[in-house]
């Protein structure tokens, strides 16, 4: 049905904004753990504040792209099973409050690096203590977020797969990529070395489904209601 491939057009066309504008976030942000290493790292990032504020507006701006995408996927799970549509929505919320959450966290080590400048303290362990809190929190955020994540991708390529939405090797690969990514959360909460590889993978995948979905878009077959779950 031609309304079902433009429906999934639309969705690989804001997957790809949100691709765009989440890529130079990243770079842009700055933080590592390995930075806090540095004796002068608040000044590195007051030093740093406009791309690191520039990164901040484009993770919420790529929030607010993933909660239309949500919308619109929830729509159609829920033509397949309500309850699953209502699950995936549930925890995609969840996760977009853990998004505002790990911002509110960077920009408030903004603002204390920027009161460790203006204070031009001699004894700097203070302000060193709570920047390096302010990045944990951060971090664990953004993991805890990437799990959310995780969980709620790992449905909607189940709900490709078994709808035959899109080729399966792809709904399949991702069903595979992103518990890569929950595993590697995990491992990263354990203190367990993990490689950026781990990660990365899932991202080659969605570039190629982005890819499929905007020139393909979904299968033109509508969701046979008869074979819904309730």
């Amino acid at each position: 049905m031609e309304t079902n491939q433009k429906t999934g057009r639309t969705i690989g066309f804001l997957l790809f904004l949100t691709i765009s504008a989440g890529i130079p976030s990243v770079i842009l942000r700055g933080l590592s753990i390995s930075l806090t290493n540095s004796p002068d790292f608040l000044s590195q990032i007051f030093e740093n504040a406009l791309e690191m504020r520039v990164a901040i507006l484009l993770d919420i701006l790529t929030s607010a792209l993933w909660v239309v995408i949500a919308t619109i996927i929830f729509k159609q799970i829920k033509k397949f099973n309500r309850r699953l549509a209502i699950g995936f929505f549930g925890i995609w919320i969840i996760y977009s409050a853990i998004i505002i959450f790990s911002n509110i966290s960077h920009l408030s080590l903004l603002s204390l690096s920027q009161e460790f400048v203006n204070a031009q303290v001699v004894n700097a362990e203070y302000f060193m203590i709570a920047g390096r809190l302010k990045v944990e929190d951060y971090f664990w955020a953004h993991f805890f977020g990437i799990m959310l994540y995780a969980t709620a991708a790992f449905i909607f390529y189940y709900f490709l797969f078994k709808n035959r939405l899109v080729p399966r090797f792809l709904s399949g690969w991702g069903m595979i990529a992103i518990s890569i990514v929950f595993i590697a959360c995990w491992l990263n909460i354990f203190d367990l070395n993990v490689s950026f590889h781990f990660f990365s993978q899932n991202g080659i995948h969605m570039i190629v489904l982005t890819g499929w979905l905007i020139a393909k878009g979904f299968a033109k077959d509508p969701i046979n209601p008869n074979q819904s779950i309730k």
